[in-house]
């Protein structure tokens, strides 16, 4: 039996989209532009502040200390001594270019004055808390695919996590058993809160997006790639558009 017209258009059409599909990559068979990030990648994108207070240093040991990271790859760190930042690699030579940085170097010593305080007060109102004379805080927030943002600070001592503190409902939890006393220190102290609320939440997020913004300038070449998702996913659409248009010319023809 000889095959219809229409089938016949069909199938040429069907064969030409199979062949587009076996010149794609994976990555656009895979992902869906509607995960892509403002920086023209896929995923969650992580930005994290390590920072250490030490009230009691040893000689030529800093006080204050400062690590950052961006999808963990560190490229800023401070160092309180000479009041000096240090940045690696193309995205820490990006920031330290532009007029931005005071602004983040104004959060950090904040940060280094709230919570330094912070440790005087607790060693001030329990005796629970005289041998502990390092705190570490460790502030991060997860930008995702789809826009929404999670902030988080974890609270230790002398090398040992204590409290975890959840920025979207300002609750505190316990990480090292028998904590419960540090933890009531904590959340009683509302402007502390608010502090770490305000900063992984808000503060952190609106750095990771400029960080972002930055490090895609960095690193996209001098010319259009043929190669990047979005080029590609557009060629998909062009030419499935193209396989649609031959498959109706030639139900015209027949």
């Amino acid at each position: 039996m000889r095959p219809s017209p229409l089938s016949m258009a069909y199938a040429v059409g069907a064969a030409l989209v199979l062949a587009v599909l076996a010149q794609l990559p994976p990555l656009v068979l895979l992902s869906s532009p509607a995960g892509l990030l403002q920086d023209g990648t896929f995923g969650t994108h992580s930005l994290c502040y390590d920072i250490t207070i030490n009230s009691k240093p040893t000689p030529g040991q800093q006080w204050y200390t400062v690590h950052v990271h961006v999808d963990q790859k560190t490229f800023l760190s401070y160092d309180c001594g000479v009041d000096k930042v240090i940045f690696f690699g193309a995205l820490g030579g990006k920031v330290n270019a532009t007029i931005t940085w005071e602004e983040h170097n104004n959060m950090l010593k904040e940060m280094r004055d709230i919570l330094k305080l912070k440790l005087a007060d607790i060693k001030a109102e329990s005796s629970m808390a005289r041998g502990l004379n390092t705190l570490e805080g460790r502030m991060s927030c997860q930008l995702k695919s789809h826009g929404s943002t999670n902030g988080s600070w974890q609270i230790g001592f002398n090398g040992q996590m204590w409290l975890h503190f959840n920025s979207h409902n300002r609750r505190w939890t316990e990480v090292h058993p028998g904590s419960d006393w540090m933890k009531k220190i904590w959340q009683n102290d509302r402007e502390v809160t608010e502090f770490l609320h305000k900063s992984s939440k808000g503060d952190c997020r609106a750095w990771l997006e400029k960080f972002l913004v930055q490090r895609k300038a960095e690193l996209e070449p001098t010319g259009p790639s043929s190669n990047s998702p979005k080029t590609v996913f557009h060629k998909f659409i062009a030419i499935m558009c193209i396989s649609l248009a031959l498959s109706l010319w030639i139900i015209d023809l027949i």
